[in-house]
């Protein structure tokens, strides 16, 4: 799937098939390299071995270096708990000396959370204040959530938060989704 993004946009990705999840990835990534993009890959250890072993038959050396990968599980669950605050903190310190450069960013994060108690309350808060922090950072973020984990009431939140829905192998507006108030 050819991704043809501008800056700004919010996309929610429900995953159903790897090797799919991979290729978009890839996409990604190589598209946003060749535009001048950093990419901030935040995923799982095995995945990402994957995911690099294909880009980097695409991409030189330097094109590699603008490529910043950070665990997934570290990130969501740096203190044994998916918490929104510290996730945004986060997120705000990876971006930036990106941001202080004036570099564009496109940030493709695999959000997984391992088993906790009032999930679906914490990513549905979690994903407003992330589609603020998107629009106002005038960034190209995809969230990718494998559809296996996630519950009929999440993706229906998830279209609600993100303006563009991506599957295996399409991507489109969202009909569900809610404009942020930026104030």
């Amino acid at each position: 799937m050819e991704l043809k993004l501008s800056n700004g946009e919010h996309i929610f990705y429900h995953f159903e098939q790897i090797d799919y999840y991979i290729e978009n990835a890839v996409s990604f990534i190589v598209s946003g390299i060749k535009q001048g993009d950093h990419i901030i890959l935040i995923e799982n250890e095995s995945i990402s071995v994957r995911i690099f072993n294909k880009v980097r038959l695409v991409l030189t050396a330097e094109e590699l270096s603008n490529v910043h990968y950070t665990d997934n599980f570290a990130f969501y669950c740096k203190h044994g708990d998916f918490h929104t605050p510290t996730i945004v903190a986060d997120f705000e310190e990876i971006l930036k000396p990106f941001l202080d450069e004036n570099l564009t960013i496109r940030t493709w994060a695999h959000v997984e959370w391992g088993h906790q108690l009032e999930i679906e309350q914490k990513i549905n808060q979690f994903e407003e204040v992330a589609n603020k922090s998107v629009n106002e950072m005038g960034l190209v973020s995809v969230c990718a959530y494998d559809t296996a984990t996630i519950t009929e009431s999440i993706m229906q939140n998830l279209m609600k938060s993100h303006e563009f829905l991506m599957t295996d192998i399409e991507l489109r507006p969202s009909a569900y989704y809610i404009r942020p108030i930026i104030v």
